[in-house]
């Protein structure tokens, strides 16, 4: 499609992600929630969820390339579709007060695997409709859009556990409802897929190994999806820290801790609107850059025990993480082939989905080690990440 064609924002595709994660942040609160309610312990609950966890790692492997193979916008319809019969469903035959094992697994891998196919439709396709010179502000006005809902979904569900006659149906149906929704925005889309799109008929692995040497091929797509799965694994030990820092520091005083969350999420929505107010086209250096200030600020975090210094880092790290992760869609997608589009978002997610629980599962040790100086590992980490990709870029010149 010619650029000039193409819109400068779409409404459609801006709504659609926004009430789908407002949906699924309400769910995964009302089922924390209700599950270690009903049950007393929170074994079932990370069982369930490691099991999705799975699920969605799995999905990623497969989605990228029928994502590219078939047409995204249907693709993006039918994992809503999908999605919204298993809420539905499960909403009408689930005993709410004795959940069944299998049926939370079920309904978590199935709202995981639609996941899976959704997102990387979702993003492979704003280049497709999008202007080039409006990627940007468009993804940070998309990125604002899911932060504000991951800020608005646990004010919301506070408030519906309030309300005496709530229970986890409630909020089955309610993520249902954001299923159906983000299926008719979904459908109000105006999208023409590239020709090139549906003249791949090979095999879904070879289809896979062809998009792994694309990626490979990539020199700087390569360099920055290496990176982010060093950034997946701090981002899992940082949010694990947090509570345990305030917990063993700060007396566990619950609105210390909601504190520090609310400036994460207003560092991440100006960060992302900082990206707005910016005309200039996102550079990579500029990410390497931002990482770097993130791993000073978390180094500093470490060495000193001071809450002030805490929230800080909250904000630095909604900040910096915001613009580096809206910086990073919007550069793979301005140097990735359309029709590899799908496959270079599930390997990227697929490499982020990987290494975010087994980050969580090393720094869940690593907390109990250090203490708070594993503030200052995180932040070696990062710096890490970037002597990899600097020696990277090195050796490939």
């Amino acid at each position: 499609m010619d650029d000039r064609t193409k819109q400068t924002f779409s409404w459609p595709l801006f709504l659609s992600p926004f009430v789908s994660r407002l949906g699924d942040a309400l769910f995964v609160f009302g089922l924390n929630w209700f599950i270690v309610r009903a049950t007393g312990h929170a074994s079932l609950l990370g069982i369930v969820q490691g099991i999705g966890g799975i699920v969605l790692v799995a999905g990623d492997l497969f989605a990228g390339p029928l994502v590219d193979k078939y047409n995204r916008k249907l693709i993006m319809l039918l994992a809503d579709i999908v999605s919204f019969l298993a809420c539905l469903i499960m909403a009408g035959i689930m005993d709410v007060n004795k959940p069944v094992f299998y049926q939370l697994v079920l309904l978590t891998c199935i709202i995981d695997i639609g996941l899976a196919f959704n997102f990387p439709a979702a993003k492979a396709v704003v280049p497709e409709i999008i202007r080039s010179d409006k990627l940007s502000t468009f993804n940070s006005w998309s990125n604002t859009g899911l932060t504000l809902a991951d800020i608005v979904a646990p004010l919301f569900g506070g408030f519906l556990l309030t309300l005496h006659w709530i229970n986890f149906r409630s909020f089955l149906f309610i993520n249902a409802l954001s299923f159906l929704l983000s299926f008719i925005f979904t459908l109000a889309l105006k999208y023409k897929p590239e020709k090139d799109h549906t003249k791949e008929s090979m095999p879904i692995l070879e289809s896979l190994v062809k998009g792994l040497n694309y990626v490979r091929n990539k020199r700087d797509v390569f360099r920055l999806i290496i990176f982010d799965a060093f950034l997946a694994a701090m981002y899992a030990g940082y949010t694990l820290l947090l509570p345990y820092d305030v917990d063993h520091y700060y007396n566990g005083d619950e609105k210390l801790y909601s504190y520090v969350l609310t400036l994460v999420a207003v560092g991440g929505m100006l960060g992302g609107l900082s990206l707005v107010l910016n005309k200039h086209q996102p550079r990579i250096k500029t990410n390497y850059q931002d990482a770097f200030i993130l791993a000073i600020v978390l180094i500093l975090t470490g060495i000193w025990i001071n809450y002030g210094l805490l929230l800080v880092s909250a904000f630095a790290y909604g900040f910096y993480t915001s613009r580096m992760s809206i910086r990073m869609m919007t550069i793979v997608q301005n140097l990735t082939d359309i029709a590899f589009l799908g496959r270079v978002f599930s390997i990227w997610f697929l490499c982020f989905d990987s290494m975010h629980p087994l980050g969580s599962f090393v720094f869940g040790f690593i907390s109990d080690w250090f203490n708070h100086g594993t503030f200052f590992v995180l932040g070696g980490l990062v710096l890490l990440g970037l002597l990899v990709v600097y020696l990277m870029g090195r050796n490939s010149d």
